[in-house]
């Protein structure tokens, strides 16, 4: 790769504006995120991802859901996150597909955190 010129980083800069304001348009008092990186699929976190998909079609929940890769404690996996607006994040482990549901029951529509499953809470990014 050549040297980058002040175009370029001109043009990676818009693009990133973009990027950023398309990110910003997604204003869900809720979001899931389910860790999906090789360790987490290995353990199901494709499983726990069609349970969430479904149970947000099913109840017609108005949800952001996302996808990550590994967080560095594959012991947990799946792992999934979830964010309500203005509270801290809150992780759970070992997530299958009725645990999901558990949570989506639970946390994602009643707000309670089902701390049978909780990793930790996180600071807000």
């Amino acid at each position: 790769m050549g040297k980058l010129k002040i175009e370029d980083l001109k043009r990676i800069k818009e693009q990133v504006k973009v990027t950023t304001a398309m990110r910003a348009d997604i204003d869900k008092d809720v979001k899931v995120i389910v860790h999906m990186g090789t360790c987490g699929i290995a353990s199901g976190a494709r499983n726990a991802m069609a349970a969430l998909m479904k149970a947000a079609e099913e109840k017609n929940l108005d949800i952001e859901i996302g996808q990550s890769g590994c967080i560095g404690i594959c012991d947990r996996e799946p792992i999934v996150t979830v964010i309500r607006k203005d509270e801290p994040q809150v992780r759970y482990g070992k997530v299958t597909a009725e645990v999901m549901n558990e949570i989506v029951d639970s946390h994602v529509i009643g707000g309670v955190v089902v701390e049978k499953y909780m990793l930790a809470d996180a600071p807000k990014a």
